[in-house]
Formats: structure tokens, sequence, C-alpha cells
């Protein structure tokens, strides 16, 4: 009897425990989805990169807002790369290279790989990337392209802010510098895989959503912000140049708006620089080019570079 009574108790408990355990899941699907939800375009079209901290998968694709997206064999949203003795020019930038909200044709870069002949156009911009995100990749990619010019789009908007935190978008890990004894160091690598990879890797226990408020609640317990720390933005761009010259390339850096103080900087160290301001521009917060911006941005990059005679120490190239 008591046995039979003991095993009533346990039933009712588990029975419960699974009743609370349904009601809290139901709950937390109602009032926290969007703070629990993981699908977005870094899950979706992109693979966890312990260097880089996201990268797109190779030949994916993807139709998003009104544009449709294909990132080649070597995961960048562009034509196929295939890479000959010409030494053209790299594009380095976040997601207005990448092109944000507009078709793949439309972007500044396709309009360039028009305007020059025989001159490689290579977009290696990647959504979301900080300028320390887009120098790992120059050092990672330089070799294979081996390319005459680098042209740096520095989005004034967000890549300062980009490049003093070592996480974007709520939960994506990402690498960050900090600036140590006039040189660099490269901190937060390999970069952990986040909460959105991990609710997304397919786990039948990440379907739960009190399992993923769990595993939240730990990561921001496990990996605290990266105290304050001197914004190494200038540093970066410094060993950008250093690097690119030392492989025989020019830097140019191209500003998405006019910053006073970067421009100071840049002229210091001799850094050609470019002001890539326009006014067609998205009605929205992201403030990303129209095809239209996108056209003049390839104009204003076009003459600068001609103008300059960035490519005429480049064996194998010809321009307009």
């Amino acid at each position: 009897m008591v046995k039979k009574r003991g095993l009533l108790t346990l039933l009712l408990f588990c029975v419960s425990l699974c009743l609370s355990l349904g009601a809290g899941e139901l709950l937390l699907r109602k009032l926290m989805k969007s703070g629990l939800d993981v699908w977005d375009e870094r899950n979706l079209m992109y693979r966890h990169d312990p260097l880089l901290g996201w990268f797109p998968q190779p030949n994916s694709s993807f139709t998003g807002k009104g544009d449709r997206v294909s990132h080649n064999s070597r995961g960048f949203r562009d034509i196929e790369h295939n890479v000959d003795t010409r030494r053209g020019i790299m594009v380095l930038g976040d997601s207005f290279v990448w092109g944000y909200e507009v078709d793949q044709e439309a972007r500044f870069t396709d309009r360039l790989r028009e305007m020059f002949r025989d001159v490689p156009v290579y977009n290696l911009g990647v959504s979301g990337y900080g300028t320390d995100q887009e120098y790992l990749l120059l050092q990672r990619e330089f070799d294979f392209y081996h390319p005459a010019i680098v042209f740096l789009e520095f989005t004034t908007d967000n890549d300062m802010d980009d490049n003093g935190t070592d996480m974007r978008y709520g939960t994506y890990f990402k690498p960050y510098f900090r600036t140590e004894g006039g040189g660099l160091k490269l901190c937060g690598v390999p970069v952990p895989r986040g909460f959105n990879y991990f609710v997304s890797g397919g786990s039948l226990l990440a379907r739960s959503y009190l399992v993923r408020l769990a595993v939240k609640a730990y990561y921001q317990h496990r990996y605290p912000p990266p105290a304050d720390f001197a914004d190494p933005t200038e540093a970066i761009i410094r060993a950008m140049n250093n690097y690119a010259r030392s492989k025989g390339a020019v830097l140019l850096v191209g500003l998405q708006q006019r910053s006073a103080a970067l421009e100071r900087f840049l002229d210091a160290e001799r850094i050609p620089r470019l002001d890539l301001t326009v006014d067609q521009v998205f009605d929205d917060p992201g403030r990303h080019w129209t095809p239209a911006g996108h056209r003049l941005v390839a104009e204003k990059i076009h003459e600068f570079i001609v103008r300059g005679g960035y490519l005429q120490g480049a064996a194998g190239t010809a321009q307009r």
C-alpha cells in the first residue's frame, strides 16, 4: 500500500512537471518568440567561422527582401572568381559591398566590372562585417587573388562600433583587436559558436524554447562582453595598409559618409581616400544604397582609380 502510494505520488509529480513545462513552453513561445527565434541571414546563408565569426555558405542561394542572393564556390556574393595572371581590384566591406536589398547585377562592383576593360573586380563583401573581420579576410584571401588594388569600403555609420565589440546582432560572436605596444593583438579567437548557431544546428533539444532560454543564459554568463578598450579602427586600417604594401598592392579607402577625424588620419598616413556619400539610399534606418546609388558610387570609384593611376603599375592590366 505504501509502495503504491509512493508510485502514485511520483506519477502525480511527473504529470504536474510535464504540465508545468508544457505551460512554460507555450508561454515562452508566445511572449519571447522574437527573443528566442534564431532564423536570420547569418544562419540561413552563412556558417560559423572560427576566425571570422560567420562566413557565407559556398554555393548557397536565398531570396530575401526583394533581392536574389547567391554565393559562389568561394562563398562570396559574386560571379565565379576565375583568377588568372591579371592583377585586379579586391573590394572589401560590409552590407554596402555585399549589396543589401539590391540584386547582384545592380551593385557598384558589377558596374565597375563593366567600366574597366580586362581588369578583374572581385567582390569580397560580407554583410555585417567590421573592419577587423575585413582585415582578417584580406590576409586569408590575398594570396589567392593577388590584387593590384585593395579597395576598402568603410561604413562610417557603424564600423567603429563594430570594431569595439566581440558580438554583433545580439548572439553572433566575432573576433576583435586590442591596441597593445604600438601594435594589434587579436582577441576572441577561435570565435565561439554563438546561441543562434547552437539552436540552428539541428538538435532536437534546441526546438524547445525552455532549452533555448537556458542556453542563452549560459552564453551570457560564460562569455561576458569585453571590458572597454581603445578604439582600434585607425590601427587596423594602418595594418591593412602596411599589409597591402608589403604584398605590392595599394590600399584605397572609400568612406560611406564623411568623417573629419578619419579623413585626417588617412591623410596623415598617406592612404588615398574617396568620399562615397550619395543621396540615393533606401528610406530605412540602414540607409543602404539603391541601384541608382550603386551606379553613382561606381562612377566615383572608376574616376578615382583612373585619375590616380592606381592600376598603371599592375602588369597585365589595362583600363579604358
